[in-house]
């Protein structure tokens, strides 16, 4: 597993080159992702094919930019028809800087992944198209999963691109076959929220570090629309089942890693991993499946030595990919507001930071948080916190009181406590409310070693 923090830097992505080719490969994988109609996807293909044929009939590839500016040329009418296979284009073109940089392994810089997940929330947010895609499937590991882009090959993934989100609704799947692994090599692409990547690697029972507990591999298998199941991958599936193979290991944590909005990691095929992502908080992701990196035929799931199988049903059409690309953006722009604010309090211009947190609180108490996604005491808590420190700093002690008392009032995050209690404890002691002073610091004491 790999990481790196993705600096804001400008919007490259616009000008790579990409050829009509290469765009028609991964369109074909979209088609199959998105399961549209046949005149649809017939569309889609002929602005590809026609991008260009006019004015420069000689030249196959162009950047992404004029991609956009051409393509759009060939949309002759504002038929459903022709506004759907315009954003499967949108995909595709998103797919193709997914593709481009992580083969490279260029990193792509914050305002580079805002592009392409604009493309990606316009099309699947796209009135016309939206209604055609088919729901997203809850995956076993607990967050829900919208595919963009599949191509298979010979019964395997060969390239598959996804849409990853957790939910604060608890939802974190079945802990006792949490850790798992890939066939083919993967990158991740973080949009929203943060989750802990932890990586383990098989060894001796008796070796340092290695857990007490023993584990089964188990073997994996996809089920499509039937009742039945198999080794080859189903893009669309009703149904995953993991089965005992018998085999025992003991493991240790080989690597941890805390990835947020903007940082992209890879595992390695193979790789045994999990992610833990906070049961009241959003997470999202674009992640990449690419075979061309690195493919392992037989790639464990680990359970328990005891265990027979497990089945995960998809949970399909449970949401829309509009509603959580929706929920998605709501949490980046809360993010952003948080983020703008904390640069300012960084900077000194106090005034400027709690403009931002201010808006962000008021964002999350607005109700035009999607499916009240911002409602909930984890995104007030951090609000409330950085309120009442930037309060503090202006020397506002009983605002900045009554701000973080609020925040502690509330029992979302352990590290948020932590931080709340001492500010609070610094503004009681200004005050000279030295009694509450003493049992507020007390309370990050305990929370700390608790955390």
């Amino acid at each position: 597993m790999t990481a790196n923090k993705l600096d804001n830097e400008g919007h490259e992505a616009q000008h790579l080159d990409v050829s009509r080719s290469t765009l028609n490969q991964i369109i074909t994988g979209v088609i199959a992702a998105t399961k549209v109609s046949e005149g649809i996807s017939d569309h889609a293909r002929s602005i590809i094919s026609n991008t260009g044929l006019i004015i420069q009939p000689k030249r196959d590839t162009f950047t992404i930019r004029e991609w956009l500016d051409n393509a759009v040329l060939q949309i002759k009418d504002n038929s459903p028809n022709s506004q759907a296979s315009w954003q499967l284009v949108h995909l595709a073109l998103g797919g193709s800087v997914l593709r481009h940089k992580a083969r490279q392994g260029q990193p792509i810089d914050g305002a580079d992944l805002d592009f392409v997940w604009g493309l990606v929330r316009d099309a699947i947010t796209d009135p016309v198209l939206a209604p055609l895609l088919p729901g997203a499937s809850r995956s076993a590991q607990g967050f829900l999963s919208v595919p963009l882009c599949s191509l298979i090959k010979d019964n395997r993934i060969d390239e598959l691109w996804r849409l990853h989100v957790w939910l604060p609704d608890g939802h974190r799947g079945n802990r006792d076959f949490a850790i798992h692994s890939h066939q083919p090599f993967a990158q991740s692409w973080i949009l929203a929220g943060e989750g802990r990547d932890h990586q383990y690697a098989v060894t001796d029972p008796e070796a340092k570090g290695a857990l007490d507990t023993p584990y089964a591999q188990y073997r994996i298998a996809w089920s499509g629309t039937g009742k039945s199941h198999g080794t080859a991958y189903v893009p669309h599936q009703s149904y995953s089942i993991v089965e005992n193979t018998g085999k025992n290991v003991h493991i240790k944590q080989v690597e941890t890693a805390l990835h947020t909005r903007d940082m992209s990691y890879t595992v390695g095929a193979g790789v045994l991993h999990r992610t833990k992502v906070p049961a009241d908080t959003l997470h999202a992701t674009l992640f990449y499946f690419d075979s061309s990196r690195g493919f392992i035929q037989d790639a464990p799931v680990l359970g328990p030595a005891d265990g027979e199988s497990y089945k995960q049903y998809r949970d399909v059409g449970s949401q829309p990919p509009s509603s959580l690309a929706n929920m998605v953006e709501v949490v980046r722009s809360f993010e952003r507001l948080m983020g703008e604010g904390q640069q300012y309090t960084h900077s000194g211009n106090l005034e400027m930071a709690m403009r931002n947190f201010n808006s962000a609180l008021a964002f999350c108490e607005s109700g035009a948080a999607s499916g009240a996604i911002l409602s909930g005491d984890r995104y007030k808590q951090l609000a409330f916190t950085k309120l009442g420190g930037t309060h503090r700093r202006l020397g506002k002690y009983e605002q900045a009181k009554d701000l973080l008392e609020q925040a502690m009032a509330m029992s979302a995050s352990s590290e948020l406590r932590i931080e709340a209690s001492g500010e609070l404890g610094v503004i009681y002691q200004h005050m000279d409310l030295m009694d509450d002073a003493k049992r507020v610091l007390r309370v990050q004491y305990e929370t700390a070693k608790e955390f």
